[in-house]
């Protein structure tokens, strides 16, 4: 019996460390041939060490970079003829004061967290044909909600990729295009528990706060909510947000 995604070819951005590397060998060990998309090369390839060779395509790309991407989606599409999926964890972090919260810092976290996510789907559709299916998994974050101080910026711009999300998830119904979000707590990447942070240790006060009573979520239980979003299991699902919540309050 063939796993639930073989015969799929699947993008996935962000995919040389945390959620990103989590979905990758994910979907590859469901059967996916995957598109690893990331701007770290050597970070790709660590991610690929756990998955069969054959079922990937690693592509080199920067996302503050948008006039690339076109070209990029392309030669994503003509390795298998056809993209099936995208999942879209690319995704950048940072917490900041408000003082410390400059023009520069918000934009460079909307351009990656939020604009970028657009021009790929807007790309993905270009791409293929209106009744060809494409099914789009936005990894979104709690903060989008507001609920923690110095995450300005990046809340913003989840908040952003949500909304985005939702109404092109509306708009793009009629050309088959499922898109939805999963909207995690707190995830253990390095994003949360890397370098010292100047602002303190965040993943310690979590777990002092009681914020996550089931504490740091692991990568892997994102990933295969993705991967659930990329197969005929989700085919009626669309514009939805998937919360992955650790006991924490919505």
């Amino acid at each position: 019996m063939d796993a639930p995604l073989t015969q799929k070819s699947i993008l996935v951005t962000g995919a040389s460390s945390g959620i990103g590397r989590a979905v990758c060998r994910e979907l590859a060990r469901q059967g996916a041939s995957v598109i690893l998309l990331a701007r770290n090369e050597q970070g790709m390839r660590e991610t690929m060490s756990a998955m069969p060779e054959d079922q990937c395509l690693p592509l080199v790309v920067d996302l503050h970079d948008l006039a690339a991407l076109p070209a990029c989606l392309e030669e994503a599409r003509e390795w298998r003829g056809h993209i099936d999926g995208c999942v879209y964890c690319a995704g950048i972090g940072g917490r900041a004061r408000l003082r410390d919260t400059s023009p520069g810092f918000m934009a460079e976290r909307m351009l990656v967290n939020c604009f970028a996510f657009v021009e790929t789907v807007r790309g993905l559709v270009r791409l293929k044909k209106k009744e060809q299916s494409l099914r789009v998994a936005a990894i979104s974050s709690f903060a989008a909600l507001g609920r923690d101080k110095y995450f300005v910026a990046y809340a913003a711009s989840k908040a952003a990729l949500e909304a985005a999300a939702k109404t092109l998830a509306v708009e793009l119904l009629p050309r088959n295009v499922a898109l939805n979000i999963i909207r995690p707590a707190f995830v253990n990447t390095p994003m949360i528990s890397g370098p010292a942070d100047p602002l303190g240790d965040f993943a310690a006060r979590l777990e002092e706060s009681g914020y996550q009573p089931m504490g740091l979520i692991e990568p892997e239980e994102v990933a295969c909510m993705a991967a659930y979003l990329m197969g005929d299991a989700a085919a009626h699902i669309s514009g939805s947000t998937f919360s992955i919540n650790a006991g924490a309050a919505c």
